[in-house]
């Protein structure tokens, strides 16, 4: 994915590499200090989605986008903002995303989720499946980890399908909420990281206030998650 984030603050800019580097670390991702150098970055590098502040001295965020959408109408443009009375403008340009400030790497992940204009299509190492037995592949390879118990983990939270899972919620499905497997628990989301990460897909785990959940643009999902509840007897 090639990205385009304009800000006038410093740290703002720094964030936002933080994020974009963990969210999609094989992504090119340009950076601007005003709106201007934006549109000139646009031009130059045609990304596929434009982060947008909306306050910046001289050419706002809100003016940027409404010339941007002149030359290029199914440019998506998420607007990054610390005032949210802004979104009423926003919405009139029919942005893809309205995201506030302070913000997370979940809060971009969602905006990027929810995108008006699909991004490309592009074919993911790791395949998930769903139709008849939970098995998971890397690059055609049955994928394991070193614990019996981390996958169904990664079973519940495919079935979750991204949303955020709080230690509670994993506690009461593998262990019928028993708070003495807390333990058990950070190790299995360890196991889980480690093998994720020296795959090199380490972007597909979200951690968030507590919770856990999957970027789910980072594996192919094939067949029904519906299923998974039967087959391991969740409920």
């Amino acid at each position: 994915m090639i990205t385009v984030f304009a800000d006038d603050n410093e740290s703002s800019r720094r964030m936002m590499k933080m994020v974009m580097n963990s969210i999609d670390p094989m992504g090119t991702h340009y950076f601007a200090e005003n709106a201007a150098k934006a549109i000139d970055l646009v031009a130059e590098h045609n990304p596929d989605v434009l982060f947008l502040d909306i306050e910046m001295p001289g050419l706002s965020g809100i003016e940027a986008a409404n010339h941007l959408k002149q030359v290029q109408p199914e440019l998506n443009v998420i607007f990054v903002t610390g005032h949210p009375e802004y979104a009423r403008d926003a919405l009139r340009l029919y942005c893809s995303g309205f995201i506030e400030k302070p913000y997370d790497e979940y809060d971009v992940l969602e905006a990027l989720k929810h995108l008006r204009y699909p991004l490309k299509q592009t074919i993911s190492p790791l395949v998930v499946r769903c139709d008849g037995h939970f098995a998971v592949f890397f690059k055609g390879e049955p994928f394991t980890f070193k614990r019996r118990l981390t996958m169904e983990l990664f079973a519940y939270l495919v079935y979750k399908n991204g949303a955020m899972c709080t230690n509670g919620d994993l506690l009461g499905i593998l262990w019928d909420g028993d708070p003495e497997k807390g333990d058990h628990l950070r190790q299995l989301v360890k196991d889980m990281r480690d093998c994720f990460d020296n795959a090199g897909i380490s972007d597909i785990i979200i951690k968030r206030h507590g919770s856990l959940g999957l970027n789910t643009s980072a594996y192919e999902l094939k067949g029904d998650t519906a299923s998974l509840n039967e087959e391991f007897n969740w409920i």
